[in-house]
């Protein structure tokens, strides 16, 4: 009975090896967000961080958070949010942005939104509850609903490290996920089993042109203790990546010029340029954003605040590295950010650390020139907030045209290289670009 016993488990792990394959790969539906012959304007939409508040006081003191008042009233928190604060978004910020993209954004073929939606869980005497996450997600969704027919326009949302129902920490099998998927039900995502176990899908969006990977940053982020680094084969990050590289390789695989945007909450390095992936992790991503960069049209996250633009560049013979675009060590580096691979496009957030922002993205539909979905432009739209709240304009107005301020008309990997080397080249523009990266607050 000894060699029955042997064969049974022999064919138990085979069976269960092929289930640990078939979860690494991507499992993509045919169907495509954008149907067949529609007419597309070049433009999308980025916005990110929201952070929605219910509890925000206008005239609270910020060190409460903007919860509760002091003995005096505070002239920093407004009734448009408390600029530079610990605070979150007001609701009165909120429903100023999505007037402002009801109203004005119209021509947009979809919307790309990286997290962040819930208020901060910092305040002890009003702790954050379950209900007051799944009211935050419900609220932002019907904010986009409002503004859109999503239907028409679709939306594509991320997981980012407060949406969750604790700080940071994002386990496999999240019940966040389940939570999302209800709310998101609506949008008709490709949320499949890669989504329910660890809350990262792949979604067409122009057939047969253009895709997103959407990731879950949460298994990279050093601050997610509860999952181990990419050097863990059992490692829920050790899963996406294979997910990942899985999923890129299919892609790369098509031959067709199909083109991926990939997104995510939480950027692998910091505005500081500190890392923020777990060491394992951020090695490897990077790779594979090198090692597949002729594929992916863009990059793109929130999380920072801040506005910055980062280019993917190769280190030594078979690894990669990134740049950030006011380095002054690119001055030296022309040969090696020619041959960039990827642009890293980090955008600054609703919630007001700086003025509250968001932009529009024109990207290539022709396909002639540049491949498919390449950034060919953005514009910075933004609040002046002193001035909202001292009885000004409650407006978003332009800060910036990418094009203008890079030099260059293409942002793939050449693209960008050539706007960093533009920027570290040109006192004026580097100093344009250090104060939009704190959105002119």
């Amino acid at each position: 009975m000894g060699w029955i016993q042997s064969f049974t488990c022999i064919t138990a792990c085979v069976l269960l090896l092929q289930q640990s394959t078939v979860s690494a790969m991507p499992m993509n539906e045919p169907r495509a967000l954008i149907k067949r012959g529609a007419t597309l304007t070049g433009k999308f939409l980025h916005i990110t961080d929201i952070h929605i508040d219910p509890k925000y006081l206008e005239g609270a003191d910020p060190d409460n958070y903007c919860h509760r008042h002091g003995k005096k009233r505070s002239s920093e928190s407004g009734k448009y949010g408390a600029l530079g604060t610990r605070c979150d978004s007001p609701v009165a910020l909120v429903k100023t942005a999505f007037d402002f993209l009801k109203k004005e954004i119209r021509d947009i073929d979809f919307i790309i939104y990286t997290g962040d939606t819930v208020r901060h869980d910092r305040d002890d005497d009003l702790p954050r509850t379950k209900k007051d996450v799944i009211d935050g997600h419900t609220s932002v969704m019907k904010y986009f609903q409002s503004a859109y027919d999503l239907k028409h326009t679709p939306y594509i949302p991320t997981i980012g490290n407060n949406d969750a129902f604790g700080h940071n920490d994002v386990v496999k099998n999240d019940k966040i996920f389940t939570s999302l998927k209800t709310i998101w039900s609506p949008l008709s995502l490709n949320l499949t089993q890669a989504f329910s176990s660890g809350g990262y899908f792949v979604q067409d969006i122009v057939p047969d042109k253009l895709s997103v990977i959407n990731l879950n940053s949460m298994y990279f982020f050093e601050k997610n203790s509860d999952v181990a680094d990419c050097s863990s084969s059992t490692s829920p990050a050790t899963v996406q990546m294979k997910w990942l590289e899985s999923t890129l390789k299919e892609f790369k695989s098509k031959g067709n010029g199909h083109q991926v945007y990939m997104m995510s909450h939480v950027p692998p390095i910091d505005d500081d340029g500190s890392k923020l992936y777990k060491d394992s992790c951020y090695s490897q991503y990077l790779n594979l954003l090198g090692n597949y960069g002729s594929i992916i049209a863009g990059h793109f996250n929130g999380h920072t605040n801040n506005d910055n633009l980062n280019a993917v560049i190769p280190d030594g013979k078979k690894d990669f590295t990134y740049i950030a675009a006011d380095d002054k060590d690119a001055r030296d580096l022309k040969s090696t950010l020619a041959k960039s691979a990827v642009a890293l496009f980090n955008a600054p957030s609703i919630i007001p650390v700086h003025n509250p922002a968001l932009r529009v993205y024109t990207y290539d539909i022709e396909g002639k020139d540049y491949p498919y979905g390449t950034i060919r432009n953005w514009e910075q739209y933004y609040i002046d907030l002193d001035d909202a709240n001292n009885g000004g304009p409650v407006e978003f107005k332009l800060e910036y045209d990418a094009t203008h301020l890079y030099g260059v008309d293409h942002f793939d990997g050449a693209g960008v290289g050539q706007a960093i080397t533009n920027i570290v080249s040109n006192d004026k523009s580097r100093d344009l670009y250090k104060k939009y990266a704190q959105v002119s607050s």
